[in-house]
């Protein structure tokens, strides 16, 4: 048996006895909501100059049980596999199976080795598209887990999770006399390094640079704003997505209570899809062991649905979603988006160019703000165009794009019919979980462009 057969068979025998123990010690007035038991490896650091830097190697093992009660959420984790999670009274040994130590040997995926050698042909593929290339840094965060869960009123039903994860974010800076650009890129999938073109990457973060470098001044004020897809759905995941989560709706959020409601251009069609293959967003179940699904929360403009874990579907008399999430088991899990996904439109990209007399297409959306109780929003423009009487001219320093999420719903204009897969990391309450963010390219009739300066 293999070290990672023997993990996934030590982690379920002690998801079974959690689920023994839940069931027998949950008192009265509380009920099981779900366990969970878990066995990770995770790699992360920053490469450049051919060499690896602030390499952090971590692996670990946690167990925790949560009950529903009627406060919300109770959540009880431990260190180890270890059913001891379930008790109340403490967390003394159980006997039975479980480890204080750490997992076993890393993957050979996850060896130093193999991880530069997929980095380094990315680097050298960025370097080899101009000569104007000047430095390639590349953070990454690998991973691979093993999960066993047990969920509903009935915790001793088993579901167990082997999942994977890489993530860079890749930033090229090209140089020539006193001009400077940076291109940036955002590549991840829910599998091994390998799965990442790594030579295709390179070459298009590296084209990005090098356009930047004859970047004119952005314009200032509102205007039309065409969104590249893939990882320009950031824009629609953070400014307008967020409060639709289970949680922000409970303590009424902007949608709360307008199911069925019109609240965006008709022309829109949101999905949270965690069924996506290799999306780096996807799984077989969330973290509460809830099977996963495509949630339409937005049909033809319409209101559909929320998202939610078992807890805030309970406070909101619905069932849940699949949308439990968590950063590690240690952690209790949040109604999180999974793969935010716009359904692709009937137009071109390129006629919807030709009918923006004026604007910026935004090649890459960055970083921002986003007051969730308001919808207000600012993101970065890190990559983009100019659009002048139906074409593409100059790219553009970088930039940023203000507006407010309810708005943002309402001004799409248009649809391109291009679906592009993205990737992103989306923080929450200090709980960092990768999300897909999945679409075609769409533009937005009116934002406020902040300019260059």
């Amino acid at each position: 048996m293999t070290s990672t057969a023997q993990d996934r068979d030590v982690v379920r025998t002690t998801a079974g006895e959690l689920a023994e123990e839940m069931r027998r010690r949950a008192p009265r007035g509380v009920r099981p909501s779900s366990g969970a038991v878990q066995s990770w490896h995770r790699v992360s650091g920053r490469f450049a100059e051919g060499s690896v830097s602030d390499l952090s190697l971590q692996q670990g093992e946690a167990t925790s049980a949560r009950y529903l009660g009627e406060h919300g959420l109770i959540h009880r984790a431990v260190p180890g596999l270890n059913p001891a999670a379930a008790r109340f009274g403490g967390f003394g040994s159980t006997g039975g199976h479980h480890r204080g130590g750490p997992a076993g040997p890393p993957p050979s995926w996850l060896e130093i080795g193999a991880i530069v050698s997929s980095l380094r042909e990315l680097e050298e593929a960025a370097r080899s598209r101009d000569p104007s290339i000047a430095q390639v840094v590349i953070d990454f965060e690998l991973s691979e887990q093993e999960m066993a869960l047990a969920s509903g009123e009935d915790v001793r039903r088993l579901r167990t999770e082997h999942r994977l994860l890489s993530y860079l974010s890749v930033r090229v800076v090209a140089r020539r006399g006193d001009r400077v650009s940076t291109g940036f890129y955002t590549p991840g999938v829910s599998g091994r390094l390998d799965g990442i073109d790594a030579a295709a990457c390179g070459a298009e973060v590296a084209r990005r640079a090098v356009a930047g470098l004859d970047a004119r001044p952005a314009p200032v004020g509102r205007m039309p704003v065409v969104v590249a897809g893939g990882r320009g759905m950031v824009l629609l995941h953070e400014a307008c997505c967020h409060p639709l989560e289970g949680d922000e709706v409970a303590r009424g959020s902007v949608y709360a209570g307008r199911l069925g409601e019109q609240i965006a251009s008709p022309l829109v069609e949101v999905r949270d899809d965690s069924t996506v293959p290799g999306a780096v967003g996807s799984y077989g179940c969330d973290d509460e062991g809830t099977a996963a699904r495509s949630t339409t929360v937005i049909e033809e403009g319409r209101l559909r649905a929320y998202l939610t874990d078992r807890d805030s579907a309970a406070r909101l008399g619905t069932e849940p979603s699949g949308n439990g999430r968590c950063g590690t088991v240690q952690q209790p899990p949040l109604p999180r988006m999974t793969n935010t996904c716009l359904a692709a439109g009937t137009s071109g990209v390129d006629e919807i160019i030709a009918d923006t007399p004026f604007g910026i297409y935004a090649e890459h959306v960055g970083g921002g703000e986003v007051v969730e109780a308001t919808g207000e929003f600012t993101f970065r423009v890190t990559n983009g165009w100019l659009i002048e009487k139906g074409r593409i001219t100059d790219p553009v320093r970088e930039t940023t794009i203000a507006g407010l999420g309810t708005e943002v719903l309402r001004d799409i204009d248009a649809v391109a019919d291009d679906v592009t897969v993205g990737a992103a990391k989306c923080g929450k309450f200090g709980q960092w979980v990768p999300v897909g963010v999945i679409g075609p390219t769409v533009r937005v009739g009116s934002l406020l462009v902040g300019g260059t300066e």
